[in-house]
């Protein structure tokens, strides 16, 4: 059996990437030959974050990969969709009428990985895309684009797919309990259902208990200007006095008096500075409808590299660990109400002083994390869903647009 996996939109160095690096890494530990694809019509800045094999193809080369994909491959999944800013309109229909259309042979599988509606409206032609799909995976069954598909492509079936993380491979980066740093690090770029403006809005009480608060990964852009400034419209007179954006290769002392802010990282040399804090926090939050019952890679990383979770609230009572509400399960993350940051850093201030009692915590993190989402678990129920799978008609071109 041969697998194959599309990344329409290039190598983004974030979470689909970092999907696909799992979900193949899976397939290659189980025997099964898994292959990589990604469009380079347009160049990311993380391309190269993260280690991989991914094999890039340039336009010129779609049409010859599409009849390797329909010879040589028995599934494909389409893991991400070209954007429609950002890639050009000739590699847009290239990607639909070649690696999409004429791709037939196989089982064809999306990966949906959009949260939100506006950000499925980003996606050139998705719905003529799910179209040709034989089935599509999805976080949730009642997501927007779960609700979307039942009203433009209602016989195309849906799969319930998981988020599978390979924690044993971080392992080796613990450190011993007592060593840590008395720190919270934000771990991964901006985004604003990660809410990494939390770090600043709890500084006031992360420096009555001295605990450093740090972010990594962010870049300025449009969307992180809050985290600098308190007043967009005057930013001459509103830079923030409790943070301090680091330079790259600046080498600085680290104190609670504010928040640390650094740029993109490579992958392995950032978890390898979030293992040495106390704690790492990740305030991913949805729709309630939206989570599926997921975490996202930020959050395994994080206990992956033996730093205790901060996630937030609304995640933990609407996300269940075999039937019951991560808020119940009292030995996992520290849970952060956005509106009482004070309870918070009690939580973690009571970890802080007592190294026992959160090597003991971070332990049963890892335990739980793993039954709840390592890959072994949730790769090998995907590629089983997958099998069962049937072929639905040969389709044509002509579909119309939605």
């Amino acid at each position: 059996m041969k697998t194959a996996i599309i990344l329409g939109r290039g190598i983004e160095g974030c979470g689909v990437t970092r999907y696909a690096l799992e979900e193949q890494k899976w397939y290659h530990n189980n025997g099964i030959q898994c292959d990589i694809y990604a469009g380079s019509d347009k160049k990311w800045g993380r391309k190269d974050a993260q280690e991989n094999n991914i094999i890039e193809f340039g336009n010129d080369e779609i049409k010859s990969l599409a009849k390797k994909l329909d010879k040589e491959y028995d599934i494909v999944y389409y893991q991400s969709l070209p954007a429609k800013k950002g890639h050009s309109e000739e590699y847009q229909n290239l990607f639909y009428d070649y690696l999409v259309c004429d791709v037939q042979r196989p089982i064809k599988l999306s990966h949906q990985n959009d949260h939100k509606a506006q950000s499925l409206s980003r996606n050139s032609k998705i719905w003529e895309t799910m179209a040709q799909m034989d089935a599509s995976f999805t976080h949730s069954l009642t997501s927007p684009f779960a609700q979307k598909m039942k009203e433009f492509n209602p016989k195309v079936p849906l799969i319930k797919m998981g988020l599978g993380f390979d924690f044993n491979s971080l392992r080796n980066y613990w450190k011993p309990a007592q060593t840590q740093k008395k720190r919270i690090s934000y771990f991964g770029r901006f985004a604003g259902f990660k809410d990494p403006q939390r770090i600043i809005d709890m500084h006031e009480h992360l420096y009555a208990a001295d605990i450093i608060g740090e972010m990594r990964g962010i870049e300025r852009s449009i969307g992180s200007l809050d985290l600098f400034y308190s007043d967009l419209s005057d930013r001459v007179n509103s830079y923030r006095n409790n943070i301090y954006e680091v330079k790259k290769d600046e080498q600085v002392i680290q104190d609670s008096s504010r928040v640390w802010i650094y740029g993109p990282y490579q992958r392995l040399e950032g978890i390898e500075e979030l293992s040495t804090s106390m704690f790492g926090a990740d305030f991913y939050n949805l729709e309630a409808h939206a989570y599926g019952d997921n975490m996202e890679f930020a959050m395994c990383e994080i206990i992956g590299s033996g730093s205790i979770p901060v996630f937030d609230s609304h995640w933990a009572q609407n996300c269940k660990h075999n039937g019951v509400n991560f808020s119940e399960i009292k030995d996992f993350a520290v849970y952060s109400d956005r509106n009482d940051l004070k309870d918070t850093v009690n939580q973690m201030e009571e970890l802080a002083n007592d190294h026992h009692k959160r090597n003991a915590r971070r332990e049963r993190c890892f335990e739980i994390a793993k039954l709840h989402c390592d890959n072994e678990i949730v790769y090998s129920k995907m590629h089983n869903d997958a099998l069962k799978v049937k072929k639905r008609n040969p389709k044509t071109h002509s579909i119309s647009l939605f």
